[in-house]
């Protein structure tokens, strides 16, 4: 069997608002809001760096509904860039993940495979 090389990550919470932060402190809630943009901006910029053979995400890459579509637009900026080195990223939904008419319509690029909710899948790697 070769070797390979991935990154794993779970429970993002891409753009969280920060609920019982943004009342009583609202600068710390920004930015910590900010931060997970900043992390999955490191997360993709050490994939690219270490030329990954994959990524996965496994759960609450989003917070509940989005207040701004740009949520998802970073995001997929972000799986452009992944696309751009052709490393692929599978994708699986958490309970936090918005499932909402903004999260359908996102049109993701093709290096992104996105795990069913409903029923178990599996995803052969070559």
């Amino acid at each position: 069997m070769s070797s390979f090389r991935f990154i794993h990550t779970a429970d993002i919470h891409l753009d969280s608002p920060m609920r019982g932060l943004s009342e009583d402190v609202p600068g710390v809630a920004e930015r910590l809001r900010l931060a997970t943009r900043e992390a999955l901006t490191a997360l993709v910029d050490a994939a690219l760096e270490r030329a990954v053979d994959f990524v996965v995400i496994a759960g609450d890459l989003y917070d509940g509904d989005w207040r701004d579509y740009q949520t998802g637009v970073f995001f997929v900026r972000q799986m452009h860039r992944l696309a751009g080195a052709s490393i692929p990223v599978y994708l699986i939904h958490g309970n936090h993940d918005a499932q909402n008419q903004m999260t359908r319509s996102l049109s993701l690029p093709d290096n992104v495979q996105v795990f069913s909710h409903e029923a178990a899948e599996t995803r052969t790697v070559d």
